[in-house]
């Protein structure tokens, strides 16, 4: 290797989706360290190269994190370097700045280089940090953390880790376990080189419990084979252990805390910050007090975004134990990856066909009680399946909810799906970069990840004026207008709604949209989307309204309150909506098949006094309807109202 060191100072991140074919990712790190180098395990504002194969790979990057200063570096520059024969300037590898194969010009203009010639790179499957298939038998004495451990050196490398659990849930037990394995390297001052091997397992729902180990060899070689052992053993047949690919893993060693720690810190120091708030009249502490800095947002439609995602992750983390972190979706483990998420979309996809088959079966000519058997053992085994692929916290105790964990009919099945597309919007909003803006406020991250222009109207404006008066006019001849309490009017726009508003239809309206508060977030995200989750996939649903499947808006807000229970911080929210009702048709019976309006109509409606207690307007296609506002308000003497 060259004496000299032209990567000191800088800080690299390898790419762990990129397949390198010309190069392997240990002699990558090799590289970097001896050319003075460090490994960046995760992406922050401290890193100033990514090695990759992919040159869009700036659009994956977290918004908290400024890009602008982050170049991208093809491996190319690493074989001139192991190749020995020229000096490169590293600028000449840019991704983004040479051609789509990364082939770039050298500082010796007179020296050709054949990146294809077999003697240059090591091929990927030479990769020494390869899993071996049939690994050696290696020796091996396995230390607990409070037992004496062998010499190793404190600052050292995370070479690799792999994630596995292991789900099974049935009406009578479950098992919920993961098992971390990661490599380490340190090299000491007299340049000899020690390996460990690090693992911890445990409950996914009591990682503060779990027990760590530690396998200690000088030979990478050995360590290798060690490592490939334990991880063949615990994905062999019968082990139902699998590999999930989450995205920034939240365990491993004490330097890949760290790591994280100084992360999630930089973060947090350059978009949040908690700061000491004491009352004027007590002097105590006041706690949780947010200061938010470098946001471009208005601090009143801050506020609101803080509510709405809280209220979003309380849901999450009631149902899947996950909620909305800074990186996306966080369980124990880590971050929640796309590509889990559309795996089990898949698997809730496959319990509906199992639903549907098994409703479906003619029970007279089978034991009933057979059919029953089977079609649970199949559900447990696909509901194992799907928190496999979202890590949750799922109860020991039969009385607790173990029964509810498998998924074993359409009510639960609907909510899963729900949930989990609501987590699907949330991680594709935050792995894009839509924002025209550079910041690193976390809120700003959440609020440009909507898609949707949010205003504040102060209540000295026209605008807001000119709300209340439809909203008086609206609530006036409930004679209730009087116990509702507006706190705050936020206006709302979709560029995309805006679009693809049929307003030639006609007779518009402003009516009222109620909803839970964990789901104004996806409303924000999406808009009001028809019910079709389920029926898309050949399912039937039990939950459609009075009006059958279509989208459903009432005439006053005290109509809705029954779809909207209130926030953390005692107020509720519900979603103003301008609507083309057209011609409508009117219904005193309850119609629950309906999934159009009859012919030469455009919307349905339900007389209230009738079947219907209030009156209910049905649309049965998403683009007569746009967002509009956003009201906040407080219910007084709930039960005196009429």
């Amino acid at each position: 290797m060259c004496d000299s060191k032209p990567l000191n100072n800088l800080n690299i991140y390898i790419d762990p989706k990129s397949k390198f074919t010309k190069i392997s990712n240990y002699s990558i790190t090799k590289i970097i360290k001896d050319y003075g180098g460090s490994i960046s395990y995760t992406i922050n504002q401290k890193v100033d190269y990514i090695v990759t194969l992919n040159p869009d790979f700036k659009n994956t990057i977290n918004s908290s994190i400024n890009k602008s200063n982050i170049k991208l570096l093809s491996e190319n520059y690493f074989l001139t370097q192991q190749n020995q024969n020229a000096k490169a300037l590293i600028q000449s590898f840019d991704l983004l700045e040479n051609n789509s194969n990364g082939s770039t010009n050298i500082v010796d203009e007179n020296q050709t280089y054949d990146f294809n010639k077999s003697s240059l790179p090591k091929k990927i499957e030479d990769d020494p940090l390869q899993i071996i298939n049939n690994p050696k038998y290696i020796p091996s004495q396995c230390y607990n953390p409070k037992e004496k451990q062998p010499f190793f050196p404190e600052d050292y490398l995370v070479l690799k880790f792999n994630l596995l659990t292991n789900t099974y849930i049935s009406n009578k037990q479950n098992v919920n376990k993961f098992f971390y394995l990661e490599l380490n390297q340190a090299t000491d001052n007299n340049l000899k080189q020690y390996y460990r091997i690090y693992t911890q397992f445990g409950r996914i729902d009591e990682i503060q419990k779990s027990n760590s180990q530690h396998r200690y060899t000088d030979s990478l070689s050995d360590a290798m084979n060690i490592y490939s052992s334990i991880y063949s053993q615990k994905i062999e047949p019968g082990s139902d252990y699998k590999e999930v690919s989450m995205d920034n893993i939240k365990i491993g060693s004490k330097k890949r805390l760290e790591m994280i720690a100084a992360s999630s810190s930089l973060s947090n120091e350059n978009g949040s910050f908690k700061q000491k708030v004491y009352n004027e009249e007590t002097g105590e502490e006041i706690k949780d007090i947010d200061i938010f800095q470098g946001s471009y947002i208005d601090r009143n439609v801050c506020s609101l975004i803080q509510l709405i995602f809280k209220e979003t992750s309380k849901c999450l983390i009631k149902n899947f134990s996950v909620e909305i972190g800074q990186n996306g979706i966080e369980t124990q483990l880590g971050t929640l990856s796309l590509d889990q998420i559309n795996v089990a979309q898949s698997i809730l996809k496959e319990i509906n066909k199992e639903l549907v088959k098994s409703n479906s079966s003619d029970s007279s000519l089978l034991n009933s009680s057979l059919i029953s058997n089977f079609k649970q053992d199949n559900l447990e085994i696909l509901s194992s399946k799907f928190f496999q692929n979202v890590p949750s916290k799922i109860s020991t105790k039969k009385d607790r909810g173990l029964k509810d964990s498998v998924i074993n009919n359409m009510q639960s099945l609907i909510q899963h799906y729900e949930l989990l597309e609501m987590m699907k919007d949330l991680t594709i909003s935050f792995n894009s970069k839509k924002t025209e803006y550079q910041s690193n406020n976390h809120l700003d991250m959440k609020y440009y990840s909507l898609n949707t222009d949010i205003r504040y109207l102060h209540p000295a404006s026209s605008e807001y004026k000119l709300f209340m008066h439809i909203f008086r006019e609206k609530e006036i001849h409930t004679r209730n207008e009087d116990f509702i309490e507006i706190v705050n009017v936020f206006r709302l726009e979709k560029e995309k709604e805006n679009k693809n508003f049929n307003e030639s239809i006609g007779n518009c309206q402003y009516l009222f949209h109620g909803t839970n508060p964990s789901n104004i977030v996806g409303i924000l995200s999406k808009g009001l989307l028809l019910p079709d989750i389920i029926t898309s996939s050949g399912g039937k649903r039990s939950d459609f309204g009075y009006l059958g499947k279509g989208i459903y808006f009432s005439e006053d807000i005290i109509s809705s309150l029954k779809f909207i229970p209130g926030t953390s911080t005692g107020t509720s929210l519900i979603i103003v909506s301008y609507v083309a009702l057209g011609n409508v048709k009117e219904y005193t019976n309850l119609q629950p098949e309906l999934t159009s309006p009859p012919k030469g109509y455009d919307s349905c409606k339900g007389i209230k006094s009738s079947d219907f207690k209030h009156n209910e307007h049905v649309i049965y296609n998403s683009n007569q309807s746009k967002l509009s506002y956003l009201l906040e308000f407080k219910i007084n003497n709930f039960n005196k109202l009429k």
